[in-house]
Parts: structure tokens; sequence; C-alpha cells
């Protein structure tokens, strides 16, 4: 460790921010500051140890804000926030370097007290050396030296020896970085313009790791399967750190049906980072597809503990109605309403049940989870049974219809079609009405 008083530490998002990050740490080194930056790796205790050293020994952390950069930190262990929390224990000084497009207020909001004293710095790609110029004359001033905790040598080493070889950043590069962040600022939905993006800025830096990863993901959003998989092939071999590549190739093998490969994808997801709480999840997904049930409910405890989504306590219930643990099902399906009111498949699996011995209840799941999502058929279908059941000839009748209005072809259709018509000879009187008397 170098006596300079103003030593620094680098961070940002791995899989976002990597080009911008590498200029800014080579601007540092020009400049002559000790310089210490996140590089990819297995996020294993050696990795954090070394990491957790040197962001002590430093008292600036500089994070690189990029669009598509902080969403992640709201998890509990993920490992940019991670970084941010050691530098907060640490009382270093962090500065918030980002593109003028990219909102400072937006990133206190997203990472709230892990900016507490927060230093606002706007950068731009093109002048990286001048910005690191001014940053250094403006905020790292001379701090008290610190002592770097003890840390693996052979590891620091390799590492320093990583940081020494990274290559200058182009002016491609650079360009295929504006167009790469581009595509986070469009429209929700507009899929397409984002796969333009993406691929322009492959064809300014052909090895975009993170470029043909994001591509991937739009494209299998669109269905074009092929293409997603050779870009997730693609960002993999340029980088085999890529967690999330890992996880959506993933996800693609399990939509193909390939649970094999989809569980060999996960795993070494997690054998990169072990607090992926994205792998978890849907490698509990291609566990229960499989019926491993425990398996699965093994990885949706750590995806719940990680960040209690709505929809990892609806997968974890499926796994306990899988297993006929109603009263622990029908509490997850509970909390994930009680999180997301508008999750229709859950008030409709608590429904399900309830129908053992409260059928109003469930009937109220059902007509919430049609609230929900009025085009849930299954939702009318139950409703309409028990409608049915009580003698609610109108009732019945409007779910019935309903449902073969959503699903035309379906296995019950005949029997729907015959209850309907039945129905509607009771409402006219050619038939009995099967309460009366009852």
């Amino acid at each position: 460790m170098s006596d300079a008083t103003n030593a620094v530490y680098l961070t940002y998002r791995r899989d976002v921010g990597a080009i911008p990050a590498r200029a800014v740490y080579r601007a540092l080194r020009t400049a002559e500051l000790d310089v210490f930056m996140d590089l990819d790796s297995v996020l294993d205790e050696r990795t954090r140890a070394l990491i957790s050293a040197q962001i002590a020994a430093r008292p600036y952390c500089l994070l690189i804000a990029t669009h598509g950069s902080l969403e992640r930190c709201v998890e509990s262990n993920d490992w940019l926030r991670y970084q941010l929390e050691q530098a907060q224990h640490a009382q270093a000084q962090i500065v918030v370097l980002h593109p003028p497009e990219f909102s400072f207020a937006q990133a206190v909001k997203t990472l709230g007290n892990l900016l507490t004293g927060a230093l606002d710095f706007p950068i731009t790609y093109e002048s990286i050396p001048a910005d690191v110029t001014r940053l250094r004359l403006m905020h790292l001033k001379p701090r008290p030296t610190r002592s770097a905790p003890e840390s693996d040598s052979e590891l620091l080493a390799e590492w320093q020896a990583r940081l020494a070889a990274l290559p200058p950043v182009t002016a491609d590069q650079i360009a295929a970085q504006k167009l790469f962040e581009r595509a986070f600022t469009r429209a929700q939905g507009d899929w397409q313009s984002r796969i333009n993006d993406y691929t322009a800025a492959l064809e300014r830096y052909p090895e975009f790791a993170a470029a043909y990863a994001r591509r991937g993901a739009n494209r299998e959003i669109l269905d074009d399967l092929h293409g997603a998989m050779a870009d997730f092939d693609a960002a993999i071999r340029l980088n085999p750190f890529n967690d999330v590549a890992y996880v959506n190739r993933g996800i693609l093998f399990a939509k193909l049906g390939d649970l094999h490969s989809a569980l060999l994808d996960f795993n070494e997801a997690l054998r990169l980072n072990p607090t992926l709480m994205l792998a978890y999840y849907h490698r509990a997904l291609a566990c229960a597809s499989r019926g491993d049930y425990d398996g699965a409910l093994a990885d949706l405890n750590i995806a719940i503990q990680s960040e209690p989504r709505a929809m990892f306590y609806f997968q974890r219930g499926l796994a306990y109605s899988a297993k006929g643990d109603d009263a622990n099902a029908l509490a997850d399906y509970t909390e994930a309403v009680r999180l997301n009111p508008k999750l229709a498949e859950a008030y409709y699996n608590r429904g399900l049940i309830r129908a053992k011995s409260d059928m109003r209840r469930a009937v109220a799941d059902w007509t919430a989870a049609i609230e929900a999502d009025p085009k849930l058929a299954e939702a009318y279908y139950n409703r309409g049974l028990a409608r049915a059941h009580w003698g609610d000839v109108e009732g019945t009748l409007e779910d019935m219809i309903k449902f073969l209005e959503l699903v035309p072809e379906h296995e019950k259709t005949a029997e729907v079609r015959e209850l309907i018509e039945n129905l509607r000879q009771m409402r006219s009187g050619n038939l009995p009405d099967p309460q009366a008397g009852s």
C-alpha cells in the first residue's frame, strides 16, 4: 500500500459500467493517485475479504453511476451495495461520478442512506482525463493515511497484476458505451429500439460482452430464441464471469425444456456470485419443474431472505401446495397479495385452498383474482361452479360464458357448454331447479 493520503477505491456495476470505470481508473493512475478497482471475479470469501480491506484502507470511494447500474442495489446481498456499505462503515468519502444525463437525485432516491454525505460529480466520457484532474483538485484532498487490514497476499498480487494489464479505453468503446446506455432510456416495452441500440454498440465494439447479454435478454422477450441463445453464448465466451448472462441463458434453456442445461447455468451463476438472488429464484423454478420441491423451497427461502418479493412468496406457496402443505402455502399466498395486491394468481391459488373448508372466502379470492386479472379464465370457472352449487343461475351463466370466451378450446369446454345449456333451459322453465327441495 502506498503512503499516499488521497488513495481511492473505484467501484461500478460490473455488467454495465466497466468501460467508463476503466477509463477513470487509467486517468486516476495518470494523475498519480493510489487507486484500487473492482474487477470481474468469483465473489467468494477471498474476494470479499480483499475488497473490504482495500475499501477500509482508502479515504475515498468513487462510484461510477450509469443507467441500469443501481436498481439491483435494493437487494440486501447485492455486490455493489456491499461495497458501498463497506465504504460507509469505513467512513470513506463517497463521490458519485455519472454522465450528465444521469440524475444524481435519482441515485440518492434509489440508494437512500447508502449515499448519505455523497458528493455529486458529473463527468463526460470523452473528457474523462480532464474531469479526473478537476475531481482531484476539487475533492480528492489529502486525508490521514489508513493501514490496510491484512488480506490474502497472493490474491492481492494477482489482482494488482490484472489492474496493471488493463488496456486503454478506445474512442470506439466510449461510443459503444453511450449507445449501450441509451438503450436503458428507451420507453418500457420498446424492446426493438433497445435491440437496435445494443446492435449499434456491438458494431462499434464487437467484443462488448454486456451488450450481447442485454441484446439477448431483449431478443428473448420478442421470442427470437435462436438469436437470444447466440447472444448469451457470445456474452459468456467474452466474459466468463458474467453471472447474469448465465442466469438469462439458464432461463432460456428452461423455456426450451432443457432443464438439465438450465440448472448447470444457474449453478455456475451461483458459483460466480453466491448472493445472486435472481439465480436462486430461477433455479427454484427449474427444481419445481422437475418435481424437486424441497430444492425449490431451499432456493426460495434464500431469495426471500435476500429480498421479500411477492413473486417469491407466490412461488414458494406453489411449492408448498405441491407438497400438500396447505398451511404454509396459504400463509405465502397471503403474504404475496399483501406485497402485491394485483397478483391475481396468488388470490386464485389461495382460493383453491380455502375452497376445501370455506367456499365463500374462496369465492371472494376468485373475485379478487378476476378484478386483478379479468382474463384469468380458471377463476371464472371455479367461481361459476361455486355459484352453481348455491343455485345462482345468472351468476353461474355469467362466469361460464366468460370462461368460454377466454378459452374456447379447453378440456372442460364440453362440460361447460352442457352446463350452460342446462342452466338456460332451467331459466326458461324447461328443467327443474336442482336446488329445489334441498
